[in-house]
């Protein structure tokens, strides 16, 4: 039997606390007469199953899959940055301190460094004599390197996504673990080809995140909250680089460049000899409007 007067569980009018629905379903465009409970029943019924493959935690997920060639990162808090030195490093890193705790939503960063193969396929006139063509990428400024990475819909990742893609969650020194080792890594060597390092290899399978090049982040060189580190460099003119680099030359304490919490910089139109960069991606959310 229907009812001449029902309240309708699923629309409000103007005025309540559930006027997001009134925008989608206007009081006028509906007549709650026409309905009976059963189907509120079902709708409800429904809406729960539905509810249950987008929320976390009411059933099985589906699996996030990355774009080809990029490693998908869980969201969840990280430790970032640190409090002592390893027991392996004599000196530095006082702008990475402290320790402090960060929460990132899912990512995807790339598991390889952009390649000068793939560079070339960009920008034709970046010609580097004799490069290989699976080696890093390198004399880019991050005008270059954003400019790439959004032309494939990407983006450069920020700090603390790509900290957190080389140490995972267990607060690791070294992508490998905690004790340095200069043959797992590119560190004062020549440049190599992405992914000659097998055990340069972060928890999440991302690679050469010690060596071979130093890479572009998106984030401006700023202070940590908590740190009392004076720098004159701090503020919005220097971009964050990250990572060790094989350049033999300059790196003269190899432990100190292939720790994750190392900091790094440069100003946004510099483009370094030995410096490149990764791009990273945003994870599509199904978002719930409440």
């Amino acid at each position: 039997m229907f009812l001449s007067h029902y309240t309708c569980p699923l629309f409000s009018c103007k005025g309540s606390s559930d006027e997001a629905w009134v925008d989608m379903f206007p009081c006028e465009s509906y007549n709650c007469a026409m309905f009976p409970p059963s189907l509120f029943f079902s709708v409800g019924v429904s809406f729960f199953v539905v509810l249950s493959f987008v929320l976390p935690g009411t059933a099985s997920a589906e699996a996030i899959v990355p774009p080809e060639g990029m490693v998908h990162i869980p969201a969840g808090d990280f430790e970032m940055g640190l409090d002592e030195l390893p027991p392996d490093s004599p000196w530095g890193q006082e702008n990475a301190k402290p320790k402090h705790k960060v929460f990132l939503p899912d990512f995807f960063i790339d598991r390889y460094e952009v390649t000068y193969e793939d560079y070339l396929k960009f920008d034709k006139n970046h010609v580097l004599p004799d490069r290989p063509a699976k080696v890093p990428v390198t004399q880019v400024s991050w005008t270059d390197a954003d400019s790439y990475c959004s032309a494939l819909g990407k983006r450069l990742p920020t700090e603390a996504e790509w900290e957190k893609a080389a140490r995972g969650t267990d607060g690791r020194a070294y992508p490998w673990g905690n004790v340095f080792d200069p043959q797992k890594s590119n560190i004062g060597r020549y440049p190599q080809p992405v992914g000659s390092f097998s055990e340069d290899k972060s928890p999440y399978g991302v690679f050469d995140m010690a060596g071979n090049v130093s890479e572009w982040t998106d984030s401006w060189y700023r202070p940590y909250p908590g740190n009392t580190y004076q720098s004159p460099d701090y503020g919005i003119f220097q971009k964050v680089v990250r990572g060790g680099a094989f350049n033999p030359s300059r790196h003269f304490a190899d432990e100190m460049f292939a720790q994750v919490t190392f900091r790094n910089y440069n100003r946004p139109h510099i483009a370094g000899s030995d410096n490149g960069f990764r791009c990273a991606k945003s994870a599509a959310k199904k978002v719930l409007q409440e």
